[in-house]
Formats: C-alpha cells, structure tokens, sequence
C-alpha cells in the first residue's frame, strides 16, 4: 500500500477548498471528494455502510451547525437581517429609539337598571366588566371609567345609560422590592402585558413617601431628581431602572418601592363582538348593583400590542436619521407623535413655532372620543418636555365627534365592462375589493392624492377587464339612485313602466332588451309615431328633479334616451392636509322593476357603501 501521507507539502499541493460549502451536503460531498482524490484504494468511500463514511457525515454534521451559528451571529448584528427580538431591541437601544408599547382598548357601554328595583343605583368607577369566557385565557376584562348612575323614575329603571371602560386590571401599590442602595437598580414587574403610560412609583424612605416620575432617557435627570425609567424585554417583561446618582438619583438602601400599573391583552381586546361584555363585578364591596345589567353595543377599540419586528425595521432607520429629543420641524413634532403606543398616523400644521397643532389617527382607523383624548393627552405629555421654550402643542382631533372630525368621505363610482369570456360577478367584486384595498386606512396617509389616473390602473389591472368609466370621483356625494315606476302619463296613454330590462307603455312593451343597461344613461326606443309621453327613471343616475318629464318620439328613427341630464364630477382629489379618505358608510338599497331588491336578481349587484361598481357585459353572474 503506498504511503499516501508521506509529506505535507503533497497534501497542501494537491487540495483544494471551496469555502461556500457550508451545508451538510456540500460539506460531505466536497469530504467524500476528497478522500476519493486524496486515498483511492478507499473504494467503499461515499458508501452508507461504510464505517468511515459515518466519521465524514459526522464531521459534515458539525460543520453545518457551526455555519449556521456563525451566519445567524453575523446576521443578529444588522436590522435588516436580525430574527431575534432582542436582537432588534438592542439595535434599537443603540440609536436611542424606544419601541412602541402595548395601548389598552376602550369601549362604549350601556347601562339598564330593572324595573324592579326600588332604589337609584351607583355603579362606581373601577367596576369590572368581562365576557362570559368558558376558559381562564379567554376572559377580557374592562374597568369603568366614571362612575354610572343609574336612576328609578315613577317605577322604571333607566335604560341604556352610556359608560366607557377601558381594557385591562389595575395593580396598586404592589411592593416590587427594597432598594440596595446600588447604580442603575433595576426591578422586574413578574407579569407581562404591562400597558405603556400605566406605571407610577412610590418610596417609602423612613417616615416619608416619595413619589417618582417617568423620564424616557435617564441621561437627561439631574443628579437629585427622582426619576425611573423603563424598557421590555424579548419576553415583554417590563423592566424599571434608577438613576446612578449623575442621572437621576439612586433609591436609599431598605427603600420600599411600590408600584402602580395595568395589564392587558392589547389587540386582541378589539375582536370582541357586540355584546360580549356582559358580566359585572364590583371591586368595591360596599356598592350594589342588584338588577344592573351591561352590554357593549360595539366593538371595543384602540387597543395594540407591543411594536412588531417587522414594525420596529421601519422605525428604527428614522429615528436614526431624523427623530430626536426635541421638536423643532414640524416633521420633528409629526415624527415624535407616531412614538406614542395607538397612534398610526400623525402630521402636524400651523402658522407660528409658538402654536403648533398635531393631528393623530388611531391604530387601525377605529376610535372613541374616549379613545381620542387619552391618546391627545398621551402624546401632549410625550411631547411637554421636546417642544421649544414658549412654543405650545395642541393635539387633535378631541371630543366631541372626534373621529368624524378626523375622515374625509369619497366617493366612486365607476363601470367596468367585462370581457365575454368572464363572469361578471366575479370580475366586479374583484374591482371593488382592488380599490377598497387601495382606499384602505393603512394604505392612505393625511393629503393623499387619489388621482384619475390610479383609479384606472387600479381597475384595468383585473384580469377579465375590458374598460372602465370612471362616472364619479369626489368628496361629495353623487346624486342618489332613485326608483319611480308607474308614473301617470298624458291622455295619449294609460301608464309608463320603466324597470332594469324594459319599457311599458299600457299594456305595449315598447322595449325588452336583457342587455340594455340604464346605468350608462342611455336607452334606445322603438318610435311610437307623434307620441309624447311622460316617463319615469328607475335606476338612473340622476337627481331626483329629472327623472319625470315628457319626451318627442319622432316618427322615422329609433332615438336614444339620454337620461344623463346632469355633468359627472370626475376630478383628482387631493384630501384636506389634515384628514383622511374614507369610503362613506350609506347604503343604498336598489328595487328592479319587480319591486325585489337587485341582490335577488340574478344579472344585476347591488350597490356598496360609498363605492358603487358595476359590471356589463361578460357572462352573467350565477
């Protein structure tokens, strides 16, 4: 047997490593390579049932796992390819960004009291209000805001009294620990879910009580001030730090620290229905609340859970490159706004630095004047301390009607012809499901532009579409469909009928055509020689003032009925600097001439909210 390894030079000359294989099977195949290269007398190399083989795969094995290890280290390092939430957190610690925490959900209560009662009745503030859930991990609870008084006239209880209530159970004066008198103390809250803004401190330092305040950056707090600041884990422990007596003063050694806090669920709160909430329980036990009973009308809203990763990736790079302790911009104050846990959006506008208004939107577009406030008082005090000296922020938009105050409605309505080989039906939902997707709150942004063009493209780029006629584009409402049948005629005929398919004069039908489409506006009439008569639109869009009047009919031709005797507004909308677009929530029921609404029908759809598309030609929907 030759000596195969009798010098290194040999071996140093001969091999050659590829250095991306990195995997096990790379790595076992470049190994078996090797050794068929290196010895080959070892005829059996490669071989599963080659005792060698297995010492290769296990050396391939435990390449591809310190690979793994070094890539997943590399990675860990940068934002855009970290996969670990501490990772990430650390990342953000560095360049001075605090992420979003979880928001708790508010929701609109009612109140009734039973008839039975006998006596007014007080439900306090802090009452507990939960669904009736048949598992400890699926109870939500709620705790009032104010108190609800509930009132007996002449023998009847008050009914639906309203009451707002916000998710989560508040924890007083829990004892958290004892100061050791050391820098940087730092104290674990032992329950997560912990809602952002909820924490309040207090020392009992010998006879004394001490109250501490939140500070977002320890590196501002002067020497003696008695501050306390917080960060989340990857586990969303919270954590409270102290000063070190250069920031922020150190508790004294045997300080009892006591501390006041809410947790929650964050957003799952928001996916209770209408009446889930329907159970009461009284913290204070000297209340009464016999014959009270609770319901929650709507769902709740505004509640958020901790800031994602994926959420954190885009935050980070700007508040590394333009947020700041302070507001100077009003990008600066807009910026500052969004680090407050509920709000998606936010701009801010005004004439002067010393006035400057701050317009918020809330997590998911869903909010209560409840809501509303607590997250324009949240952000006013995120903002006290960044602001210029002498300069002031007001934050909107605050009750009442906050939420109406922060939409602007638009409205489309739009035709969209149909290639024969489609169904109608299904080309039309998917062009309204396109556009409302395009309308949606996380894909519009304060004076967003919603041009003519888009509107095309959006609807053209359904596959089936042959063409599109954009009818209406605008902040103001279109004319309403209107439904007028059996208008009285002059004396040369009895009665006029029009329906979705046809025209009836008496007893003649002058036009049957199941492709005739009054939408567009047009009609075309078989002539009735001198004839005049007074017609009736069903289904047109016109105001309400022409859809009765008289007609020629002359003699020689078939004329066309143009109903359209109104200019369509199509026009690119640029919404107000400080709203949003939202598609209005009327409905509009449509009655074909049957007097059978046309969801009943099977060619015709019926209309949507604000957002009216309409599909011809095409195969018929089934």
């Amino acid at each position: 047997m030759p000596d195969v390894f009798s010098t290194t030079q040999d071996l140093t000359t001969n091999v050659v490593l590829d250095y991306t294989s990195r995997d096990f099977t790379a790595i076992r195949a470049q190994l078996v390579g090797l050794a068929r290269g290196i010895m080959p007398e070892w005829t059996t190399v490669g071989e599963p049932s080659d005792f060698g083989t297995l010492l290769l795969e296990l050396f391939a094995y435990l390449g591809d796992v310190m690979h793994f290890y070094i890539d997943r280290t590399a990675s860990e390092a940068f934002l855009g390819t970290a996969v670990r939430r501490q990772s990430v957190l650390y990342i953000a610690d560095m360049l001075g960004y605090t992420p979003i925490g979880q928001q708790s959900a508010i929701v609109r209560l009612l109140f009734s009291l039973d008839d039975n009662s006998d006596v007014n009745v007080t439900v306090p503030a802090g009452t507990r209000i939960y669904n009736d859930a048949s598992s400890a991990d699926d109870l939500i609870v709620f705790e009032l805001n104010s108190d609800v008084v509930l009132k007996v006239t002449d023998g009847v209880g008050d009914k639906d009294v309203e009451g707002f209530a916000t998710e989560g159970v508040m924890h007083r004066d829990v004892l958290i620990g004892s100061s050791a008198g050391m820098p940087n103390t730092e104290f674990i809250i032992p329950e997560v879910g912990v809602v952002y803004g909820s924490l309040s401190m207090r020392s009992r330092e010998g006879p004394s009580v001490i109250d501490w305040s939140y500070i977002s950056d320890m590196a501002l707090a002067r020497p003696t001030q008695s501050v306390f600041t917080t960060f989340t884990d990857e586990g969303e422990y919270t954590h409270i730090v102290f000063g070190d007596n250069a920031s922020g003063r150190i508790p004294p050694v045997n300080a009892e620290i006591f501390i006041t806090y809410r947790t929650g669920v964050g957003a799952e709160a928001n996916a209770l229905a209408n009446g889930d909430l329907n159970q009461i329980k009284l913290v204070d036990t000297t209340a009464n609340a016999w014959g009270v009973t609770v319901t929650n009308p709507e769902s709740p809203v505004g509640g958020t859970d901790p800031e994602t990763i994926d959420a954190m990736r885009n935050s980070i790079p700007r508040a590394a490159t333009r947020l700041k302790s302070r507001a100077i911009t009003l990008n600066d104050y807009a910026d500052l706004a969004l680090q407050v846990p509920g709000v998606a959006k936010s701009m801010a506008h005004g004439t002067v630095y010393t006035s400057v208004h701050v317009v918020i939107a809330p997590t998911g577009g869903q909010g209560n004047d409840p809501l509303m406030d607590s997250l324009s008082d949240l952000v006013e005090r995120y903002l006290s301390d960044k602001t210029i000296v002498g300069s002031s922020v007001q934050v909107e938009p605050v009750s009442p009607n906050a939420m109406e105050k922060l939409w602007q409605y638009l409205y489309v309505r739009m035709m969209v012809h149909v290639q024969d080989s489609y169904n109608r039906a299904a080309v039309r939902a998917t062009v309204d499901s396109a556009l409302r997707q395009m309308l949606a709150f996380d894909n519009v942004d304060f004076g967003t532009r919603i041009s003519i063009g888009v509107m095309y493209r959006m609807a053209l780029a359904v596959q089936g579409v042959e063409w599109v006629d954009l009818q209406w584009l605008g902040p103001d409402s279109p004319a309403p469909l209107i439904s007028v049948t059996n208008k009285a005629l002059t004396a040369n005929v009895a009665t006029l009928t029009i329906g979705v398919h046809s025209l009836v004069v008496g007893n003649t039908v002058i036009v049957e055509d199941v492709d005739a489409d009054i939408f567009d506006g047009q009609f075309t009439l078989t002539a009735v020689t001198g004839t005049t008569i007074s017609y009736a639109v069903t289904h047109a869009d016109v105001p309400a003032a022409a859809a009765t009047g008289s007609v020629r009919l002359p003699s020689l031709e078939t004329p066309v009925w143009d109903l359209d005797n109104t200019e369509n507004v199509v026009a690119d909308i640029v919404t107000k600097e400080y709203l949003i677009p939202k598609i209005n929530p009327t409905k509009v029921t449509e009655v074909a001439s049957t007097g059978t609404p046309w969801e009943n029908e099977v060619e015709d759809e019926l209309t949507h909210d604000g957002l009216w598309v309409r599909a011809v030609g095409g195969l018929p929907g089934t």
